[in-house]
């Protein structure tokens, strides 16, 4: 699982996994991307077949994400994106909320069924919650939160009977009420201290909050989270801003101080 791969890549800092979960990446979108943009769900003997499932986009845009926050390379977080937005095009109930299993593009069967039971995988509906929660913080989109919030509502009342049946979707339903943490790095064209800030980052795990890192002379992430670009370097270095509830802790540039900052 690409997910698996990129959070143990950037935990042990141990690149074979990190190379892996790109190299996944890589196979999916040479081999089961159709020319229309449509993920596909099967890939045999130089065949691609049958639109993808739910389970199938938001398991690959929860490995994108990971990936992101592994590599911190644009391309991931822009997929993951793009293909979030796709899914939600595809399986999204306009009327009672949630993710059916099927696009409304596959074949039209008796029912059309919306999976939410965590069992040894979680349900599509529960990892894609997660992922709608994460984007709306990495790029400032809020739409996708009121999805998420949607979702809750949709099978809160079976999330409450059976809690046990449904981890991913309480660790969800937990990542929206914990208290909002990004944190933003900023680097300019030297990359001054960067790798010593990212390292400091990854010593504690910290569920609850989401990453980005941020060049100033590579503008791509720019495009795609505009309000990125408010952020600069102070002193030519790199440069590290704590934002809670949408609010800023000064800009930090020493090591010691960021380290303290993330502990409190």
């Amino acid at each position: 699982m690409i997910a698996a791969l990129a959070i143990g890549g950037r935990i042990i800092s141990d690149g074979v996994y990190t190379r892996a979960a790109e190299k996944a990446v890589e196979f999916i979108y040479k081999n089961l991307i159709r020319e229309d943009g449509r993920l596909l769900a099967r890939y045999r003997e130089g065949e691609s077949a049958y639109p993808a499932y739910v389970d199938d986009y938001a398991f690959l845009v929860w490995g994108l994400l990971e990936l992101y926050e592994t590599t911190y390379k644009p391309e991931y977080i822009k997929k993951a994106m793009q293909l979030n937005e796709d899914m939600i095009r595809l399986f999204w109930d306009r009327e009672k909320g949630g993710l059916f299993l099927y696009g409304h593009d596959s074949e039209q069967l008796i029912t059309r069924p919306k999976e939410v039971y965590d069992g040894a995988t979680p349900s599509g509906n529960s990892v894609a919650a997660l992922n709608f929660l994460r984007l709306a913080r990495l790029t400032g989109n809020h739409a996708l939160e009121e999805l998420a919030q949607q979702q809750f509502r949709t099978f809160g009342y079976e999330m409450l009977r059976a809690p046990r049946a449904h981890g991913f979707l309480l660790c969800a339903f937990m990542f929206m009420f914990s208290p909002a943490r990004e944190i933003i790095l900023v680097e300019n064209e030297e990359k001054n201290n960067s790798d010593a800030m990212v390292k400091i980052l990854r010593e504690k795990y910290n569920p609850f909050s989401t990453s980005l890192l941020y060049s100033e002379k590579e503008p791509e992430l720019g495009t795609l989270i505009p309000f990125i670009e408010n952020y600069k370097t102070v002193d030519g270095k790199t440069t590290a801003y704590i934002c809670e509830n949408f609010a800023c802790q000064a800009p930090i540039t020493d090591n010691a101080k960021f380290r303290e900052a993330l502990m409190q």
